[in-house]
């Protein structure tokens, strides 16, 4: 007789979990409190593991057919002016938009259509008790029908009522200071196939995305401490909203206006979901119940159908209902606490409260899109060192016999900044420098300082203008590279270090263009190249204690300050004249 299994949530995790297992040959039944299948939602993406989990079970494709049809994404300016624009074309890796981007109602429909062939459907009921006695769960629906199961895997969202009700107070949730809401708004003329993000002053971002339904998707984000919204009804969290965006600017008053007007309107104060362990006894949690990372980290439907796949492995391959779920939780702790290392501060960084904060995030993604970082930017929405390893499952034949392990040689980065944090430090560090440099830059837009280097003697061996720009691009990249890896690996005396002399070499390269171009002092730029071979020997060192290729990818910039010191005292020597 086969184990009869029940699953409470029919989203992407449920229906994902139904499917492999009605797959393996368990009774399987999956009661869902709406009254009929919801569709509707916002744009979710699928990348890396789970894409793999979508091919085996033969709706990769599907999938991608039923896509929005995003093509990427572009901050935008209060005039609708492009700042920065990454396209899902131009990047090697994923970027912000990734090639599955889809509804999260046409995706949950795409994986319940076939698992509703494999698993009873029971809409308009819940769970409303569980007991155990040795042998199985008895559960007590609100319908008032009552039945045995071998296990219950609770597959909920967010504000999962059932686990509350059976981990009552385990869960930690962490805050991320950040408000969001989603509806659907009518599609305008003016709307295209990209992914619009404008920031307003305050912390306040407004986005539109493109579906294929004929209609666009909008996002409101208010970056803020929380503070109870989420309990609010409906018409004061609108009320609220129409307040804080009165005067926010480009098209928030067309937003509200759709807001006001919206039948699918979904208001969220972003938290993270922590639980010490996801199971007791038969009952089990899995997808955002257990675990949710928030929309901050990229993976969420990723870490969905990746954990019920790998669930439905396990309880296939163990005798007992219990080591199944221990093997589950092993495989898919590392993942999950990696993609939940997203640092508070990251809405902070992305949806910045002033007009010079939204000016330096934009320079920042201005060079973030350039094709010499476009591989930087990737890894903030590529894929995740510490997800399972699916190539030891069975593969076409099921997860029955499934053996699921990290995956080796990439261990996952315990206490190292996330992708997303990691990534916008670097940009954030290069787009300060890039300010900078632009600021005293000898080009026709600074007549002066392009006079003034021009009628400086100097020495024969120095480079065409041409070079020097060719040269900088490649050492920022290399520095922007190393940066990236040490802010990712664990935190500790010498990577700390590392880090320090790293943000210290890339200020003090803006800080050189300040005092040799601006102010003109040629002693005092040649001291500072000189102490900046002496910082970034001490870069490249510390560095190689903690990552190798973090080092390796600053040779190129101490060498070069070797020889722009070298150049930098002979100007000094050759012009008397004009030392200061």
């Amino acid at each position: 007789m086969s184990r009869r299994i029940l699953i409470t949530g029919a989203s992407v995790a449920g229906n994902t979990a139904a499917w492999w297992l009605g797959r393996a040959g368990f009774d399987v039944t999956v009661v869902e409190r709406t009254p009929a299948f919801r569709d509707g939602g916002q744009n979710v993406d699928v990348r890396g593991v789970g894409r793999d989990v979508m091919r085996r079970m033969g709706l990769e494709q599907a999938a991608l057919d039923r896509g929005t049809g995003e093509e990427g994404t572009a901050w935008v300016e209060d005039d609708g002016s492009v700042a920065a624009r990454f396209l899902t074309a131009d990047q090697k890796t994923n970027g912000p938009t990734a090639e599955m981007e889809i509804l999260r109602g046409d995706l949950a429909r795409l994986l319940y259509e076939p698992a509703a062939d494999q698993a009873t459907y029971r809409f308009g009921d819940s769970i409303a008790a569980i007991t155990e006695d040795g042998e199985a769960a008895r559960v007590t629906f609100a319908s008032g029908r009552t039945d045995r199961y071998d296990a219950v895997i609770i597959a909920e969202g967010v504000g999962s009522a059932t686990r509350d009700l059976i981990f009552p107070g385990e869960n930690a949730p962490r805050w991320m200071d950040l408000t969001i809401a989603y509806f659907t708004i009518p599609h305008a003329a003016t709307d295209d196939r990209l992914w619009r993000w404008y920031n307003a002053p305050g912390g306040r971002s407004v986005s539109l995305r493109p579906d294929r339904h004929g209609t666009t998707r909008a996002m409101l984000s208010v970056q803020h401490p929380a503070g109870g919204e989420q309990d609010w009804d409906v018409d004061r969290q609108k009320a609220w909203l129409r307040e804080r965006f009165a005067d926010a600017g480009w098209q928030s008053a067309r937003v509200l206006d759709g807001m006001d007007a919206t039948d699918d309107f979904y208001f969220d104060v972003l938290r993270q979901v922590r639980m010490p362990h996801w199971s007791k006894g038969r009952v089990v949690l899995t997808g955002d119940a257990a675990w949710c990372a928030t929309p901050i980290a990229g993976i969420g439907t990723t870490l969905a159908i990746t954990g019920a796949y790998v669930l439905a492995a396990e309880l296939a391959r163990c005798d007992a209902i219990a080591d199944g779920v221990a093997a589950y939780e092993r495989a898919m702790r590392p993942m999950v606490e990696e993609a939940q290392g997203v640092p508070k501060i990251a809405p902070r960084l992305m949806n910045p409260q002033s007009r010079t904060g939204i000016r330096l995030l934009h320079t920042a993604l201005a060079v973030s899109s350039r094709p010499a970082f476009r591989s930087v930017a990737g890894k903030v929405f590529g894929g995740n060192s510490a997800e399972p390893d699916l190539s030891r499952y069975d593969g076409a034949g099921g997860p029955d016999r499934a053996l699921v392990a990290t995956r080796q040689g990439a261990p996952s980065l315990p206490g190292g900044l996330s992708p997303l944090l990691a990534a916008g430090a670097v940009g954030l560090v290069l787009g300060a420098s890039a300010i900078v440099g632009r600021r005293n830059a000898p080009d026709p837009s600074h007549p002066d300082i392009r006079r003034w280097y021009r009628r400086l003697d100097k020495p024969g061996f120095t480079p065409p203008d041409a070079v020097f720009g060719a040269v900088w691009p490649v050492l920022e990249a290399g520095l922007a590279a190393g940066g990236y890896r040490l802010l990712r690996r664990p935190s500790g005396t010498a990577r700390n270090a590392a880090v320090g002399l790293w943000l210290l070499n890339t200020a003090m390269v803006g800080g050189w263009t300040q005092l040799f171009f601006r102010e003109q002092r040629l002693g005092s730029s040649a001291a500072a190249s000189g102490a900046m071979v002496a910082s970034s020997a001490a870069y490249v060192a510390t560095a190689a204690r903690v990552d190798r290729p973090a080092a390796a990818a600053g040779v190129p910039f101490f060498a070069w300050l070797g020889f722009a010191t070298l150049l930098a005292t002979k100007i000094w020597h050759d012009n008397p004249a004009k030392r200061r």
